[in-house]
């Protein structure tokens, strides 16, 4: 099975890259288990617009690539993004917004008169760095990116098979953080090969009507 990771931070090293690496090692372990990392900011993708909500725009090669391989070729998902002002960096936000195409088929409604997601090919998994405590984090967790992504990527119909945040600043170097992320790492990609289902959190996770 293929997975795709997907580092989302402007500072290539750092603390969610390096989350993400650590987490790449563990699904490595399991025999069966294809990974591709890719850099985010690398991916050329023009801001959102009315005009480009449908299809990728003449110029945008590699993200007409990335929605088709996130549609079509993968099972699972990771995405690792710092924590930029209680949100995600703005190339992060982008892509989410442009890829309400794949994600969403507007032309039916659940019976909260949501759109019906389509991604329901993917088991996701997201890590995420920030400067705030983790004891804060666990306390306003609502407020923080771990909490969005879950909730978004449910809404669009994906699986959400956990999350994980570090409020260290210096990650990049704390092994006893690096250790959690290749142990879930491991296991995640061993439950993507199983085909097990998300957790119990995410099954009665609230998924707020909305309206295009």
């Amino acid at each position: 099975m293929k997975i795709l990771a997907i580092s989302c931070s402007p500072s290539r090293g750092r603390n969610s890259d390096t989350m993400l690496d650590s987490f790449i090692l563990g699904m490595r372990e399991v025999s069966g288990i294809e990974v591709e990392k890719i850099y985010l900011e690398d991916v050329h993708i023009n801001s959102y617009r009315f005009e480009n909500s449908k299809d990728p725009e003449e110029g945008e090669k590699d993200f007409k690539k990335l929605v088709s391989k996130i549609a079509n070729d993968i099972s699972g998902l990771v995405i690792a993004t710092p924590t930029y002002n209680f949100s995600v960096p703005a190339h992060l936000k982008n892509f989410i917004d442009r890829i309400r195409f794949i994600a969403l088929d507007l032309t039916q409604r659940n019976k909260f008169g949501q759109p019906v997601g389509k991604l329901h090919n993917l088991k996701t998994y997201f890590l995420v760095s920030g400067g705030t405590p983790n004891w804060a984090e666990h306390i306003l967790f609502f407020a923080f990116p771990a909490f969005w992504l879950r909730a978004l990527f449910l809404y669009f119909g994906a699986k959400v098979m956990g999350a994980f945040y570090s409020g260290d600043i210096r990650t990049f170097e704390n092994k006893k953080i690096l250790d959690k992320c290749f142990k879930k790492g491991k296991k995640y990609a061993i439950r993507v090969l199983k085909g097990n289902s998300q957790g119990m959190l995410e099954n009665i996770f609230f998924r707020p009507p909305t309206r295009d």
